[in-house]
């Protein structure tokens, strides 16, 4: 006789305590997954991307950027619940108090940015892709530090690679204003 794994609603998950050893927790479709803490590198590709485009957003009055904010992802056809927690993440407006102080936004970002660590799979990360563009993000970032590369992703289906002395744009951000544009040398150093 098998027993059939318990599937745990954002509700739920919005009441579990933060890990004890550190790292985030996220929901995919009712599922508890558990990410160890970021290495420095890590931390500082987040402000590395976080801090340009936070500047632009906020001199341009576009809305709000953040690192590792929990979103409820709601998924047409999933299982369960979705809350994802993106490296960085821009909504295109600014947050009021209460949403400010709520465990996980109830709506999905505009902008998600994951920055690959080496233990993350490919098939993983394929899926949080995939998870973020079906709730109706607008551009998915896949920051891959080993191949100092990064793909945007569009809800077309279009993915393009940026490599070397690339920047990425407005567009690639999708902010409504032209102007915003970030080398992939300042991201990546050098």
């Amino acid at each position: 006789m098998s027993t059939a794994e318990r599937l745990l609603t954002a509700d739920e998950f919005e009441q579990l305590d933060e890990p004890e050893a550190g790292g985030k927790l996220e929901l995919d479709e009712g599922r508890l997954i558990q990410h160890m803490p970021v290495n420095a590198e890590h931390g500082m590709l987040q402000l590395a991307i976080g801090s340009p485009l936070r500047t632009f957003a906020r001199e341009n009055d576009l809305g709000s950027v953040m690192v590792e904010t929990a979103f409820r992802l709601f998924v047409p056809g999933s299982e369960g619940d979705t809350v994802r927690a993106p490296d960085v993440a821009f909504v295109p407006r600014t947050l009021a108090d209460d949403e400010r102080r709520a465990p996980s936004l109830p709506f999905a970002p505009h902008l998600a940015i994951e920055v690959i660590s080496p233990s993350d799979r490919d098939a993983e990360v394929q899926r949080k892709v995939r998870q973020y563009l079906a709730a109706g993000v607008e551009r998915v970032w896949v920051v891959r530090p080993e191949d100092r590369t990064v793909t945007v992703h569009r809800p077309d289906g279009d993915a393009h690679t940026y490599t070397g002395t690339d920047a990425l744009s407005s567009d690639d951000a999708g902010f409504r204003l032209d102007g915003f544009a970030l080398s992939l040398s300042d991201i990546f150093g050098g």
